[in-house]
């Protein structure tokens, strides 16, 4: 049998079985009588749109305290950094003074 006729058999009109009317005119009369309640896919749309600006201000509020936490831990390195080079400074300082004194002078025998 090739696919032609299998196709045509499939498709063939057949009459509908005794009573098909009668029961989908009743499944009509039924469900006017209960309605189902639908949902209105507009209606989800404030809820979505204020969750998503909910959660846009939490991650912007979150992403600014990381923010200000590296800043401030930035700024303590930094001073950290300025006091040591102060440090290194001061006895850079000193070592220079301490040689170009008189007394540093009297030490190299002149």
């Amino acid at each position: 049998m090739n696919i032609d006729n299998e196709l045509r058999k499939a498709l063939r009109p057949v009459d509908p079985s005794e009573g098909f009317a009668e029961r989908v005119m009743a499944r009509i009369d039924s469900s006017r009588t209960h309605p189902q309640r639908r949902k209105e896919w507009f209606r989800s749309v404030p809820v979505a749109l204020a969750a998503s600006a909910v959660l846009s201000t939490v991650a912007i509020y979150v992403w600014n305290v990381e923010r200000e936490r590296e800043g401030l831990e930035a700024r303590r390195q930094l001073i950290e950094a300025l006091h040591i080079t102060g440090e290194k400074l001061d006895l850079a300082y000193r070592g220079v003074n301490d040689r170009s004194s008189p007394a540093a002078d009297d030490d190299t025998g002149a």
